[in-house]
């Protein structure tokens, strides 16, 4: 399921811990279209892979808030681990 950056916008804003989703994404330096295309537009990711795309050479600190914002995503029903590592993750399609 591909979702742009608009509907993850409408997603996000329609609840109060969506919006607090998107207080903590610009807080971490994440942007609606990067998130909307590198994360929930695919089948798995990983948080080394986004990290990567996200930082280009990513230290521990920016796999760190890569991970806090899968865990927001997961908190919003947006994402679910998709192994017991908590590596990669799977888009929740609605």
């Amino acid at each position: 399921m591909v979702m742009t950056s608009q509907e993850l916008q409408n997603h996000l804003s329609e609840r109060e811990d969506g919006r607090k989703t998107i207080e903590l994404m610009d807080k971490l330096g994440f942007s609606l279209d990067f998130v909307a295309a590198n994360v929930l537009s695919k089948a798995d990711v990983t948080i080394a892979q986004t990290a990567m795309l996200w930082m280009g050479m990513p230290n521990k600190h920016d796999r760190k808030r890569t991970r806090q914002l899968f865990d927001a995503l997961a908190a919003v029903g947006l994402l679910k681990p998709a192994d017991e590592e908590g590596e990669t993750w799977r888009p929740i399609t609605r």
